[in-house]
């Protein structure tokens, strides 16, 4: 016989919720390991219980070189949109001058 599905809403009973929180922030970080194990990936977890104390996992390579990384990606990827969008406005523009210059030869030829 498998298990129900659990309803995902708020926890309403404290003491249920601290025994809830506690279980499942040991099965994420026993999860985050065994990807890191299985998969050679590199892995960062942070939690925060509804008290406020941390919970952290990081693979073999430290928790700040982890966020470094994911902070330079950001940033890369945040600067290749913004750089996408300047050039795809770039192009409108440049189109709408080749339309006009068109159509100014056009009207020149008749």
């Amino acid at each position: 016989m498998g298990r129900g599905k659990v309803q995902l809403k708020r926890i309403e009973n404290k003491i249920n919720r601290q025994v809830t929180f506690s279980k499942r922030r040991n099965g994420l970080l026993k999860k985050a390991h065994e990807i890191s194990v299985l998969c050679d990936a590199e892995v960062a977890v942070i939690v925060f219980s509804p008290k406020g104390k941390l919970y952290e996992y990081a693979t073999d390579s430290s928790m700040d070189k982890i966020l470094e990384r994911y902070e330079r990606y950001s940033y890369a990827e945040k600067a290749l949109i913004s750089a996408e969008s300047e050039s795809e406005g770039n192009w409108c523009h440049e189109y709408r001058k080749l339309k006009a210059k068109i159509e100014t030869i056009q009207k020149c030829h008749k």
